[in-house]
């Protein structure tokens, strides 16, 4: 086997013995010796790392597990996304989604998917709602001003309503809101679990309950359009795509679309703008600077991109890159690969840790600094830059928080102060599972 940074499909079966060959977490950084059990928050992959390279093994949920991460990684990760198996690493989306659902999906299938979803979740067909997310989001701070609420409620609740209002068009009851929010928190906190685990939270009677009513919500409102009733919304779009001329539709397909156009991607646009509201506005000099160039901002300033607002594009780029919604991705090995000299064999459990470029030193200068500033002064590297992964799987909905995030800070900041119950609590946590995010309390003022 090779030294370098090669990274690349093997051609025959090879001997599984690069976990045993490489450095261990536990002996060589923690130093326990034995595989001691370690939880989803108390990794620390940075430090790993720094001491261990881009390659180590780990013991996780009582199994060997290989980390990859840095540079070299993320560039070949995503170069050929056909060595990984996420039929078998996101089996979680398929248990409660079907065996449909775009993100357990493989090479061409995958692909195929990917396109049929395009009317969704372009940019194109998402940025012709940007008026009307605006409005959405210009009355539900209307309707709170003043009042005490949980920041993260008011972003899931109010980035829901406007999906609901565009992507897909249908009603909602307050209680049928709070019933998705609850249903795709607690569904995504699940994705992380031990298989053991995650069967047993299956059985959570509310769990059960907050997912036949939200299903069945979505199974009547595709009845509905099969019908006949005619909805001119993204999720019309895919549907035509969706469908194959003289077979019955598939409806559990149906609803996972549906499900994703309303709720996919709401809580991590809602960590996101919970973690850089906290920044933003104990940063003094960068809000003024904010505020002046919101300025001319108005319900048609992004329909053209955000070439007009480079300080606003340059806060969320330095938002995402502080705080990633998944800091570490699972995967299963396909193909037999090489990496970094070690061979890993069909069927190797893989953290990608895409996003550990995000905290060195030799990447991002002062990289644990809020720094807005390096965005208009730097142009990073694409394999620098995780958040959103890379490659044919890169999060399906980076345009809706690219649209959703530009949209609400513009609202707060230009008519807004936000008086918190308490001091923000800012915290970066680099480990498996998504931020630490204070449940930050606090009322909108009117300027």
């Amino acid at each position: 086997m090779r030294a370098s940074g090669a990274f690349y499909a093997t051609g025959k079966r090879m001997k599984s013995g690069a976990i045993e060959n490489m450095p261990s977490y536990e002996i060589d950084f923690a130093g326990s010796g034995e595989g001691a059990p370690v939880g989803l928050d108390q990794f620390d992959h940075l430090g790993a790392y720094k001491k261990l390279g881009p390659i180590y093994s780990v013991e996780f949920r009582g199994e060997p597990w290989v980390c990859i991460g840095g540079l070299e990684a993320n560039t070949a990760a995503w170069k050929n996304p056909d060595i990984w198996n996420y039929h078998e690493a996101l089996k979680p989306f398929r248990e409660v989604m079907g065996d449909r659902h775009v993100t357990q999906l493989d090479g061409e299938v995958h692909r195929a998917k990917r396109k049929q979803l395009k009317p969704g979740f372009g940019m194109g067909a998402i940025a012709r709602w940007i008026p009307a997310i605006d409005g959405i989001v210009r009355s539900e701070l209307e309707r709170l001003a003043g009042a005490e609420t949980s920041l993260h409620s008011f972003f899931m609740t109010t980035l829901t309503l406007a999906n609901a209002s565009t992507l897909l068009k249908t009603e909602l009851s307050e209680e049928e809101v709070d019933t998705f929010i609850r249903f795709e928190e607690t569904f995504i906190n699940s994705t992380v679990m031990s298989d053991k685990d995650r069967a047993s939270f299956y059985t959570d009677p509310l769990f059960i309950d907050d997912r036949r009513i939200v299903f069945d919500f979505l199974k009547h409102e595709i009845e509905e359009r099969l019908a006949g009733k005619e909805v001119n919304d993204n999720f019309s779009q895919v549907a035509e795509r969706t469908a194959i001329e003289g077979e019955a539709p598939d409806m559990q397909e149906l609803v996972s679309e549906a499900y994703l156009l309303l709720m996919a991607g709401n809580g991590n646009t809602s960590k996101l703008l919970n973690c850089g509201l906290q920044h933003i506005l104990s940063d003094s000099d960068w809000l003024d600077v904010m505020r002046r160039e919101l300025e001319s901002y108005s319900a048609d300033s992004f329909v053209e991109g955000m070439k007009h607002f480079p300080v606003l594009k340059a806060t969320i780029a330095e938002i995402e890159r502080l705080f990633p919604a998944a800091p570490v991705l699972s995967r299963v090995v396909a193909k037999p690969f090489e990496f970094k000299g070690f061979v890993l064999d069909e069927g190797t459990k893989v953290l990608h840790m895409q996003t550990i470029a995000h905290f060195l030193d030799e990447v991002y200068e002062e990289p644990y600094r809020f720094k807005p500033q390096r965005w208009l002064e730097n142009d990073y590297s694409k394999k620098a830059q995780g958040t959103f992964g890379g490659s044919t799987h890169i999060c399906l909905g980076i345009n809706l928080v690219r649209v959703h995030m530009p949209i609400v800070l513009a609202n707060i900041l230009s008519n807004y102060d936000l008086a918190f119950e308490s001091a923000p609590d800012i915290r970066l946590n680099f480990n498996y599972g998504v931020p630490q995010v204070a449940d930050l309390r606090g009322s909108f003022r009117h300027r």
